[in-house]
């Protein structure tokens, strides 16, 4: 792995680039919709572990998301992670340095793209898992390809990551068919904090990635 400086990538339609402030309250009105968040951002472990709640128990993740969403829909709560996110990635801290804005070219900024430590693997930068969210107005499109696309070429062959493991809830087929077209291979299921509107626990779908898999997709 390389020791690389974010920096932005122009793609055929759209700027992705290296975060700041000023697009940033936009950003958070796209990720606190219901829609976007329900499959994309999975209950922190910090909440079930503060309030003492089961991932196993649907009762307790319905508790447990609703504390989340309270949190993330306070703007005055979320503005000072956003200012330390910007500040590490300006810093070049490893916990955010591979975070994009997306932007139109017309500078209307649709969503984020994320390439983060993996959990499990924090000591080992080279293992990397990635996240990716555009507004449901622009969905259909094809941009989270093309923004996709545009990062992983930028990881495998720039900064030379070694591998990145990933998931998709299995209802959310948007999300890992589209990994699927990037070249990620499945492989296997999880269990999630996600959950459906009949209180049934919902599964992952797992999958990994290399630069041979990209190239080769």
């Amino acid at each position: 792995m390389k020791n690389i400086q974010i920096h932005d990538i122009e793609t055929e339609r759209l700027l992705i680039k290296v975060p700041t402030m000023k697009e940033q309250y936009k950003i958070w009105n796209i990720i606190r919709k219901e829609d976007v968040n329900k499959y994309y951002f999975p209950t922190p472990d910090r909440i079930f572990i503060k309030n003492d709640l089961s991932k196993n128990s649907i009762d307790d993740l319905t508790k447990a998301r609703k504390i989340f969403m309270e949190q993330l829909n306070d703007w005055d709560r979320q503005q000072p992670f956003y200012e330390k996110k910007i500040e590490s990635i300006v810093n070049g801290e490893n916990s955010q340095k591979f975070t994009w804005s997306i932007f139109t070219k017309e500078g209307e900024p649709i969503g984020q793209i994320t390439v983060q430590p993996k959990d499990e693997y924090l000591n080992n930068p080279e293992i990397r898992d990635i996240g990716w969210f555009v507004d449901p107005s622009y969905q259909g499109k094809g941009y989270a390809t093309e923004a996709a696309t545009a990062i992983l070429d930028f990881m495998f062959n720039e900064v030379e990551i070694d591998k990145i493991l990933t998931s998709a809830a299995i209802i959310n087929p948007s999300s890992w068919k589209l990994m699927e077209k990037l070249g990620f291979l499945r492989t296997g299921e999880m269990q999630s904090t996600y959950f459906d509107d009949q209180g049934n626990i919902l599964l992952c779908y797992c999958y990994e990635c290399d630069k041979e898999k990209f190239l080769n997709k």
